[in-house]
């Protein structure tokens, strides 16, 4: 068994769109009520931000023991990157990106990958597969709609608002894109022993906060007709 998570159930629908269903027509597949099962495949709407997403990924992984998870919705991007809006992006790794300390000097923050004592998830980037998504190690990001950038996610608990935030962000990561779930996605597969994949599609630009609806429709378009090409070859 296969299970496909995202944060929330519009994106959930977007990613069944070509389907012609939505998330709550389909059949529970487990006792869990945000978990219900197409073709073989597990849907879970594991809800919003890191706390939510371990509480219920975990657990879940634990007593279906998929053989895959993909993490999918959508997400922001930094300047720089090379993504635009409606782009869709493979993670090929996931950090949490505002755990750390505040500062009075010019970095204003530090993150806890600076620290000695920092577990290793923080203080290492948390690989992600790109096998089952066709992207073997070494692949070239293939770019534009219909293929997938390849890129680094930032996981955050407060999205960036600040032109100076996303410059931070990008800078000390590397990171190509930011969400609220990727990171802790990974960390439940990494706790789990099961591989994550991490398929996004681009709704904003991280920086000064503008955030149009019209994006995130875009966006949600642009994901649902990727995902159902996906699902069309491996449902």
């Amino acid at each position: 068994m296969r299970l496909i998570c995202a944060a929330t159930e519009r994106e959930m629908d977007a990613c069944l769109l070509s389907a012609g269903v939505r998330f709550r027509d389909l059949p529970p597949g487990t006792d869990f009520p945000w978990a219900r099962m197409r073709g073989g495949i597990l849907f879970a709407v594991t809800g919003v931000g890191i706390p939510m997403t371990l509480a219920r990924l975990i657990p879940l992984a634990a007593r279906i023991r998929p053989e895959w998870i993909l993490n999918t919705g959508i997400a922001g991007a930094y300047p720089g990157s090379g993504l635009s809006i409606g782009d869709l992006v493979a993670g090929e790794s996931e950090v949490f990106g505002d755990l750390g300390m505040e500062t009075p000097g010019p970095e204003a923050f530090l993150p806890l990958a600076t620290f000695p004592w920092a577990d290793e998830e923080y203080r290492l980037p948390m690989p992600l597969a790109l096998d089952p998504l066709g992207l073997g190690a070494g692949t070239a990001a293939t770019g534009g709609f219909g293929g997938l950038h390849i890129a680094r996610g930032c996981t955050v608990n407060a999205c960036t608002g600040r032109e100076e935030t996303g410059a931070r962000r990008r800078s000390l990561f590397g990171a190509g894109f930011e969400t609220m779930e990727g990171a802790a996605a990974a960390l439940a597969g990494r706790e789990s022993g099961i591989p994550v994949s991490e398929v996004r599609a681009i709704s904003n630009i991280a920086s000064t906060r503008d955030f149009r609806q019209t994006d995130a429709e875009t966006a949600m378009g642009n994901l649902g007709v990727y995902m159902g090409r996906w699902l069309g070859g491996n449902a």
